[in-house]
């Protein structure tokens, strides 16, 4: 016989519930923590098949549920002995939010194709007969761009046809504000060093506008120049960062880095494989 809910309220359901929804959390953040890609919506089901049976808890199933303790015992027990549900739970939730928010970055991507490939005052690498783009929304201060950058580097050097678009997008506070100006004031003022500036700026451990400044001195840049276009252009350069900001955030650029490749938006750094599989699915539509 299972549990009973004789003499039980409704009212005293709260304490319970809020028990629940507290573990879930816990749970919740440890897969978050433990799992640096969720599983395709296949895979869970695959593993449910294999190894989420739901097993006894042991308790006794002639006692009668009278209390909220009883409750409390009854949901903790379960948990306790069926963790893995709870998580596959989690997963299939958290698989689901990504592919609508992917759904909706796809969306919002198409409306915006001309701010993301048009857009004049963002630096690019254009090699002569690109036929890709890839749009770049990136933090100096950010280990994942720095993560990213070698492969992005790789990349550019292993496909010639490739068109690197780069938006400031700090979002890590006033350090990454602050090499971000530096940044724009170096595209304004010497656009075709900015390739060189970006690539050593985010290969070092420099913070600020004169960790900045210094790299931009290492790789031949008039500093002098970038520092008159920091205070004379100083509004045009933050409306520019604004604006990223803007834009990034309305496509689904939560994060850095942010990768916009057609009409996908790829988020945080990945491996050159999934870089390379994008760009050939984009130059087989053509």
């Amino acid at each position: 016989m299972s549990y009973s809910n004789k003499n039980f309220s409704q009212p005293s359901l709260l304490k319970p519930i809020i028990a629940v929804v507290a573990v879930l959390l816990v749970f919740g953040i440890i897969y978050s923590v433990s799992s640096s890609k969720p599983k395709t919506n296949q895979e869970a089901d695959a593993n449910n098949k294999e190894t989420n049976k739901v097993k006894p808890t042991g308790l006794d199933l002639d006692k009668r549920v009278t209390n909220v303790k009883d409750v409390e015992e009854v949901v903790a027990k379960w948990i306790e002995t069926n963790p893995q549900m709870v998580i596959d739970s989690i997963q299939k939730m958290q698989v689901k939010m990504m592919e609508e928010h992917s759904k909706n970055a796809q969306k919002n991507i198409s409306s915006k194709k001309d701010d993301l490939l048009n857009d004049k005052t963002s630096p690019e690498y254009a090699p002569s007969g690109y036929d890709v783009t890839i749009v770049e929304f990136f933090d100096y201060s950010c280990g994942y761009c720095k993560k990213a950058q070698p492969t992005i580097e790789e990349l550019v050097k292993s496909d010639s046809k490739v068109r690197i678009i780069y938006k400031d997008f700090p979002i890590l506070g006033q350090i990454s504000t602050e090499m971000a100006q530096v940044s724009i004031a170096v595209s304004l003022v010497e656009p075709k060093g900015f390739k060189k500036f970006h690539d050593a700026l985010m290969s070092s451990n420099e913070k600020g506008k004169s960790g900045a400044l210094k790299i931009a001195k290492s790789v031949g840049i008039n500093t002098a120049k970038i520092e008159v276009a920091l205070n004379n252009d100083k509004d045009k350069i933050n409306k520019i960062i604004e604006k990223n900001i803007t834009l990034g955030s309305s496509i689904g650029v939560n994060g850095t880095p942010g990768f916009v490749i057609g009409e996908d938006l790829i988020p945080g750094a990945v491996d050159i494989s999934e870089f390379k599989a994008k760009i050939q699915a984009l130059r087989d539509k053509k």
